[in-house]
């Protein structure tokens, strides 16, 4: 007896121990199937669901026309009929637990069975302007609206069925066609445009409208489109047109190659009955070539040998004094009557001396201001654009002289002088322009040589080119005729104080 009791404490003991420690199981959800497709004309469909806990079905989007039913096991998905002509999309969440799953849902579109269909798409109209009709043919409401006010539509608007409406235009008076559009659109059809053109009174329009020609000339077909007999001209000799008239015809314009270093511009006009059109020819100008028009030297051997290179010989001056015949001749090519000579100004009394040396040194003794070289080049023919400049170095050993120096330009010898460009140019003390600072010492080093240019303005038929080397701002000699005070040009120096040329230089290119 006493055993059996002891045996049911313990078995009881056992079953509260169970009890006290129950075993875990990991939810479990799964839906089927994740995805619904109702038809258009609306209807059902049944989402079955496996889950371990309980579990809730809620529209996450969709809500104004889906409908959910649920029940032990499944749920229904309703929607109905669907009177777009859009597909529409919503989704259903399934939670149970931690666990969720999403059942996505689709109902298809209505039919669209909506259209609009007109006979013509694009309609044209002469200047006087006028109406033209449509057959318009829709099962849906139409309204018709033009894109600019100079065309209207009658009626405006039309019930479904077959309609005709008028397209009407506005007299033109312009002279280039002018377009606009008329739309039409109702219901859930696909709008219908039709293009529309008005054409002026008379018109020529050119394809392409201007010209951009290369400098070794080209070909270009241009297309002409007109409602007129039309000429063509062109201003200019070297630009030419084929054929010379016509009508919608394709014209070739040739271009010949500019051998000038300016561009240059041409015109072809297209003339007909009340219609006028021009085409712009722009022509690049011919690569830049340079040409040597003068360089001056040493001509006379009794100079070259009297005096030595770096006027170091003592007593030199005693004996290489010359009065006039130590100016330098150009070389040979350059144009006949191409002189070196020294202006004066006129209250300068003593007179002038001029001294040549070897290497190129020319030399002028009892320098004032106003004083300098003028290289002169007649018979030169010019072109607007052109550039020259005079390559030259100067040098001198005298405190006494001006300092400095500057480069005029002028196209005949009665014209005014003006100051060409330099890149080492700056402004003087005096506020004027000048080209390059003499220093007090002989310096034959590429310091004493300057490039002054100068453009040519306007063309010039037979030019007597002149150059002017000269003090750059009235500057005066201090010094005393007897004491001898010398400007030299010199040869054209180096970097490596190598001698490149043998005296100054005028280019044109």
């Amino acid at each position: 007896m006493k055993r059996t009791a002891l045996f049911l404490v313990a078995a009881l003991a056992a079953m509260v121990s169970c009890q006290e420690k129950p075993v875990d199981v990991d939810p479990t959800l799964s839906v089927n199937p994740t995805s619904v497709v109702i038809e258009n004309a609306g209807g059902s469909q049944t989402v079955s669901v496996e889950a371990n806990n309980p579990w809730t079905a809620e529209i996450t989007s969709g809500t104004d026309w889906i409908t959910v039913t649920t029940s032990s096991a499944s749920f229904s998905v309703s929607a109905a009929a669907n009177s777009s002509h859009e597909n529409r999309m919503g989704s259903i969440t399934v939670k149970s637990d931690k666990l969720s799953k999403v059942v996505s849902v689709t109902q298809l579109a209505a039919p669209n069975n909506d259209k609009i269909e007109v006979d013509q798409t694009s309609l044209t109209f002469d200047a006087t302007g006028g109406s033209q009709n449509l057959n318009v043919n829709a099962n849906v409401n139409v309204t018709a609206t033009p894109s600019e006010s100079w065309v209207t539509v009658s009626p405006a608007s039309a019930q479904s069925g077959q309609t005709v409406m008028a397209v009407s235009a506005a007299a033109y008076d312009g002279t280039t066609p002018r377009s606009a559009t008329v739309t039409f659109a109702g219901g859930d059809a696909q709008s219908v445009t039709v293009s529309i053109t008005q054409n002026p009174a008379a018109y020529i329009t050119p394809n392409p409208a201007s010209i951009a020609a290369p400098a070794e000339g080209t070909e270009v077909t241009v297309n002409v489109t007109s409602n007129v007999n039309w000429t063509a001209t062109a201003s200019e000799a070297w630009v030419t047109v084929s054929p010379a008239s016509g009508q919608n015809a394709d014209i070739k314009v040739t271009v010949a190659a500019n051998t000038e270093p300016a561009t240059r511009s041409a015109t072809i006009t297209l003339a007909g009955d009340k219609a006028s059109v021009t085409i712009a020819v722009e022509q690049e100008a011919a690569a830049v070539s340079e040409k040597l028009l003068a360089t001056w030297r040493c001509d006379d051997p009794a100079y070259v040998e009297s005096h030595s290179p770096d006027w170091s010989t003592s007593g030199a001056n005693d004996y290489s004094h010359g009065t006039g015949l130590g100016i330098a001749l150009p070389e040979d090519g350059a144009p006949a009557g191409t002189t070196m000579t020294w202006a004066r100004i006129a209250e300068n009394s003593f007179p002038l001396v001029y001294i040549t040396a070897a290497e190129g040194h020319y030399a002028v003794k009892s320098t004032a201001g106003g004083d300098g070289f003028v290289f002169t080049i007649p018979g030169q023919d010019l072109k607007k654009g052109q550039v020259v400049s005079i390559d030259c170095g100067l040098a001198s050993g005298a405190n006494a002289l001006p300092r400095n120096w500057v480069a005029k330009f002028r196209t005949s010898e009665s014209a005014e002088w003006t100051v060409g460009e330099c890149s080492n140019a700056y402004t003087t003390n005096s506020g004027v322009t000048a080209h390059l600072y003499m220093s007090k010492q002989k310096d034959y080093t590429a310091a004493s040589r300057f490039l002054a240019t100068y453009t040519i303005p306007e063309n010039v038929t037979g030019a007597s080119l002149q150059v002017f080397v000269c003090a750059a701002d009235g500057e005066t000699i201090k010094g005393t005729t007897t004491a001898g005070a010398t400007v030299r040009l010199i040869p054209l120096y180096g970097a490596d104080g190598s001698a490149e040329y043998p005296g100054p230089r005028i280019l044109i290119k």
